[in-house]
């Protein structure tokens, strides 16, 4: 013992006790520690914590498309958000997987059980049943030409190269009416219904084949027209409507709210009216709406399809269109009844914030 300290060490003079001397086991243990090291076998607790917070937020945030998916919201907000719900009920699997990383049991189990919940609800729409696919081939574009400042060559020239037999325009004004004529769409596209009026309210129906029981139909916020085509086939031609919901964002959705409720009256009078001539309908425009609003699902009934989800594809986007980023959310449609789906896909209408939505349909032969 040192006089000076009162510790047991060895003189300056004395020698080291050896190799097999006894060294404490805390002394050694601790040692990786001190020097910043980590231990073996402990958790990287950093990384856990960071799965915890991802999983929740993100399992938080497939909730709230679980609910917006099914509220009929008449708030704008709401509106939006649910036009973005499948996108958030797609985040329910990651979800499962982080928490499950942290050893979260508890949340990563109900994680899993929403998952179940999104597979149920998403899974169906990928999966697609083109009926009637391969008879009678009808190529229909529909495009939103952004207030009429589109420009007409650019439609013309995406009707041409798409071999479009239809094109169905909103936000169609008197002055781009003008300039398609000059651009050579009557000539392509001989057969035509419109109401060319100024702003977002007009709409304009042009075909390859004669029209026949043309009609302006009046009740929403923007013009809609349809018209019968008469295919030349002996075959019952297709029911065309062409219409624009209200937008319901950043303004108040009370219009698109009331727009979406009539719909399913206006489409219910077409199907009966084709259903007298044994012929198929077909709707195009821009419904302001994704399959994720529970408002746009309920025009699904009486034998109408979206065309993109009866196509295996319901995530076809087509808004925004011109900026950087490349579209996120589908609000183009055409819906189809008694016909099927061949090849759906978008193609660039320049000078307008939306891309076209181009769909091959097969009409029933016999």
């Amino acid at each position: 013992m040192d006089p000076r300290s009162g510790r047991d060490h060895p003189g300056r003079g004395e020698p080291l006790r050896g190799l097999g001397a006894h060294v404490p086991l805390s002394a050694v243990s601790s040692a990786p520690e001190q020097a910043g090291a980590p231990l073996p076998g402990r958790r990287p607790t950093l990384a856990w914590r960071a799965a915890t917070v991802a999983g929740v937020l993100l399992g938080l945030a497939a909730v709230v498309g679980a609910v917006a998916h099914v509220y009929p919201s008449g708030s704008n907000r709401l509106v939006a958000l649910s036009a973005f719900s499948s996108h958030l009920l797609a985040l329910s699997p990651l979800a499962a997987v982080l928490l499950a990383l942290a050893r979260r049991r508890v949340a990563a189990g109900l994680a899993t059980v929403l998952t179940a919940g999104a597979v149920a609800v998403l899974l169906p729409t990928y999966v697609g049943s083109p009926t009637h696919a391969g008879g009678r081939p009808l190529t229909v574009l529909t495009a939103n030409v952004e207030l009429g400042e589109a420009d007409p060559a650019g439609v013309v020239a995406a009707a041409r190269g798409s071999g479009a037999d239809v094109v169905l325009l909103q936000e169609l004004t008197p002055s781009l009416r003008t300039r398609l004529t000059a651009a050579g769409l009557d000539q392509l596209l001989p057969h035509s219904v419109e109401e060319a009026l100024p702003g977002a309210d007009g709409v304009g129906l042009w075909s390859r084949h004669p029209l026949v029981d043309e009609q302006h139909h009046d009740g929403l916020t923007f013009a809609a027209v349809s018209a019968r085509l008469d295919t030349g086939d002996g075959q019952p031609g297709p029911t065309v409507l062409t219409v624009h919901a209200a937008g319901p964002w950043p303004q108040s959705a009370d219009d698109w709210v009331r727009d979406m409720a009539k719909l399913p009256g206006l489409l219910d009078q077409l199907a009966a009216q084709a259903d007298e001539h044994g012929s198929p309908v077909l709707v195009g425009g821009d419904f302001n709406a994704t399959w994720g609003n529970v408002q746009f699902r309920t025009l699904l009934q009486n034998g109408y399809r979206d065309a993109a989800e009866q196509f295996g594809a319901p995530w076809t986007a087509t808004f925004p269109s011109g900026y950087a980023i490349p579209p996120l959310i589908g609000i183009d449609h055409v819906l189809v009844r008694k016909a099927g789906v061949d090849d759906l896909r978008t193609v660039e209408i320049p000078g307008s914030d939306h891309r076209g939505l181009l769909v091959r349909v097969g009409l029933p032969a016999g």
